[in-house]
């Protein structure tokens, strides 16, 4: 069964070295690498050693920051600034980004109907800013204390006591207005509030593929009627030391300090931040609103890995079934589609995965060229976990509603497996040349640790040109 086209009406994010969509979309043809090092106050000269095996030290502290794009006008949209100090960051900058979204689709107080505008977000529940300093105020100066009362048992109640404020004060504020700013669900419940929004509200956790899976349900809702409007999309505003050491953990980040996708010389992924959102409507609707449509998504394919090698390792197959069942929704052929915004990340297991998966669903290439165009936005921005998607759909859009091939970074040696493929590694942007009868189309893929897996296809609105 065709699933109706959804269109892309409006869009916003926060890059890094990029503010905003426009600057985003011309670091991309630039071929700007906004990869660099953690910001002063990160703390990452304390645990980096490339050399070192321990388990408190990172290969890298390497990543796309925001750094000083990281900024919120709190008064602008009626936020009290104290509501702000010691909570996740991300619930500020993703209000500032829903909001720029949907002023991009042409709304406002007076003309976006809040009743049936709905609210649904990527977010991982990893540890961020705000509740480190939420453990710190708690878990970390309790333990610092007890420490204290072994080791200088002549210390009296009061000095301890003295000790504590004193810690505490070097620390962000955790108050009751502070407070709500730690709860996950509350980053959509402010947008909702703050904007006036009715519609369901809520955040959605499919690691890497969140923002894919956010964009999927809201996709559902409107087909299903639930809704009018949505925005979507994923939100990673701070790669904090506790993640890096996840990856680390995980044996994922690079000891390079480069990401090199679909690369032979590819060693891991770097971290990346990040926030974007979509405003999705019924295509029948924005067409019939004169409503400026960046593309067209026509489905998102879903699929979990089943039992694979292990819970994290990714497998082909289900990789393969979440790209068939896209196709198979989208009723269009994997031969139609001239560009792939594949997940990427640069780390071997993973980039060979996907090449495996992509070759089974779009054919070996044979005696004929490369026909279709491969990148990873990644190369340029890192790895934002929950956010990429949302990088990914917004970097495609953009290429069909510009008619552009963009290209991705370090293609200098290409993996071995795509000389069989179907697909080249544009390391430089071309115009979309295109002379088929069907629509320039693009696929974005997003893959989640736990074995998620979201494959999203789009095309240009108004045909083939």
């Amino acid at each position: 069964m065709t699933v109706p086209g959804i269109a892309i009406t409006g869009m916003a994010c926060l890059f890094p070295q990029a503010p905003g969509p426009e600057a985003f979309w011309d670091n991309v043809l630039s071929g700007v690498s906004a990869i660099g090092e953690p910001p002063a106050d990160w703390g990452g000269d304390l645990v980096v050693d490339p050399s070192a095996e321990s388990d408190d030290r990172l290969p890298t502290a390497r990543g796309g920051y925001l750094g000083d794009l990281a900024e919120f006008d709190p008064l602008a949209l009626g936020v009290m600034p104290s509501g702000l100090d010691g909570a996740e960051p991300e619930h500020a900058l993703a209000l500032r980004v829903g909001w720029e979204a949907l002023a991009d689709a042409g709304c406002d107080a007076d003309t976006v109907d809040g009743e049936r505008t709905e609210v649904v977000l990527g977010r991982g529940t990893y540890v961020n800013r705000g509740f480190v300093a939420f453990l710190q105020h708690t878990f970390a100066v309790e333990q610092t204390l007890r420490v204290l009362r072994t080791l200088h048992p002549e210390h009296t109640p009061q000095e301890l006591a003295e000790i504590k404020r004193e810690l505490k004060a070097g620390l962000p504020p955790f108050t009751p207005e502070t407070a709500p700013g730690l709860v996950s669900s509350v980053m959509c419940g402010r947008i909702a509030n703050r904007l006036d929004l009715m519609g369901p509200a809520f955040v959605v956790d499919a690691a890497c593929a969140s923002s894919l899976i956010a964009i999927d349900v809201g996709m559902s809702d409107l087909l299903a009627g639930k809704c009018d409007r949505v925005v979507a999309g994923g939100v990673q505003v701070s790669s904090s030391f506790p993640i890096q050491l996840i990856f680390a953990r995980l044996g994922a980040l690079s000891r390079s300090g480069q990401l090199r996708p679909f690369s032979a010389d590819a060693d891991g992924t770097l971290l990346g931040e990040g926030i974007g959102m979509v405003v999705l409507r019924r295509l029948r609707d924005a067409e019939r609103d004169g409503d400026r449509i960046y593309a067209v998504i026509r489905a998102v394919g879903t699929a979990s890995d089943g039992r694979g090698a292990g819970v994290l390792a990714p497998r082909v197959e289900g990789e393969v079934l979440a790209m068939r069942r896209a196709y198979e929704r989208a009723d269009v052929a994997p031969g139609t589609v001239g560009l792939v915004e594949a997940h990427g990340t640069a780390t071997p297991v993973g980039d060979a995965a996907e090449l495996d998966a992509l070759t089974r669903v779009f054919g070996e290439n044979g005696s004929t060229p490369a026909h279709c165009a491969l990148g990873s936005v990644k190369s340029m921005i890192g790895h934002t976990i929950p956010a990429a998607g949302a990088a990914g759909i917004i970097k495609a859009a953009l290429a069909l509603h510009h008619r552009v091939l963009p290209p991705t970074l370090h293609c200098e040696s290409p993996h071995p497996a795509l000389r069989r493929s179907a697909f080249f590694l544009n390391d430089e942007p071309r115009p979309w040349v295109h002379g088929a009868r069907s629509p320039r189309r693009a696929a974005v893929s997003a893959f989640g640790f736990g074995g998620i897996d979201a494959h999203a296809i789009l095309e240009e609105h108004g045909g083939s040109r």
